[in-house]
């Protein structure tokens, strides 16, 4: 899909100097980013104090990426996760998603962009108790106003994919932990995203489910999905392609993983299986 929000978030692109994106034009003319983050900057006043959250980080992603963010408490990651979501806005800086800087933008706007680039896998699932598997995954298709049989079908199909196909019209009390958050992975795909951003998405799964779920993710990645994770498992982390670390709200490394975990064809295929058995 990938559609502008609306003329309003256009116009915030006509306007707006991107040194950021012409830096990263430069001698990157393959790559395309899903986005880019230049300089960003978090303060919080909290009484007379200013906390700085966030002390200028930068960083690429390009696209179909595959990105751990981690750090000990308080180093900002939950700041920057904030951000990336378009949340809360930066107090300086440049986060630029696919081509609009979003960092200049209105709380309206944010919404917009919110709904209609950003896939969100939380750990809660945040799914909503009285719709269906394909109802909660429409769910952002209803705030953009897409509500059709045309959205129906393809939320049917993304609920087939991620191995509910039988379960269409189960609601999340019905489900198993690991099935919620399939659930959530489909709905984070229904609207097109720049990428998925995902939260401890498997902070609340036993190991075995947890293993069903990171091999999902690996194959939306190998399908040129974009993911960005933030974690605090070492384990969950040596799955994707490079762990960005944060201390003390600055990037203190980004690195590839040396010795990636990934599964091969055939171990997806038999996880996937198991776990339509298992539950």
């Amino acid at each position: 899909m990938n559609q502008a929000p609306n003329n309003s978030v256009k116009s915030s692109d006509a306007g707006r100097s991107s040194d950021a994106v012409k830096s990263s034009d430069a001698g990157k003319s393959s790559v395309k980013l899903a986005a880019q983050i230049k300089d960003l900057t978090k303060h919080y006043v909290l009484k007379s104090e200013t906390v700085r959250a966030l002390r200028g980080i930068s960083f690429d992603v390009p696209e179909g990426d595959y990105v751990a963010i981690m750090g000990p408490s308080g180093s900002g990651k939950s700041t920057l996760l904030n951000l990336l979501g378009c949340l809360d806005r930066p107090t300086a800086g440049n986060y630029v998603l696919g081509t609009n800087d979003v960092a200049q933008m209105t709380d309206d706007q944010l919404s917009e962009v919110r709904a209609s680039r950003i896939g969100f896998v939380f750990q809660s699932y945040n799914l909503i108790a009285q719709l269906s598997v394909v109802e909660n995954i429409e769910v952002p298709l209803y705030y953009m106003g897409q509500l059709n049989a045309q959205s129906r079908m393809r939320s049917t199909q993304l609920a087939t994919m991620v191995g509910l196909g039988e379960r269409l019209s189960h609601r999340p009390p019905q489900l198993s932990g690991g099935q919620q958050q399939r659930v959530a992975i489909a709905r984070s795909l229904v609207n097109d995203p720049y990428f998925i951003l995902a939260d401890e998405a498997t902070g609340n799964l036993d190991s075995v489910t947890t293993e069903e779920i990171l091999a999902l993710f690996q194959r939306l990645n190998d399908e040129g999905r974009t993911i960005i994770m933030v974690t605090h498992e070492d384990e969950v982390s040596q799955h994707a392609k490079r762990v960005i670390w944060l201390r003390d709200g600055e990037v203190q490394s980004d690195e590839p993983v040396a010795d990636r975990k990934m599964f091969s064809i055939e171990e997806i295929e038999k996880i996937s299986q198991n776990a339509e058995v298992r539950h």
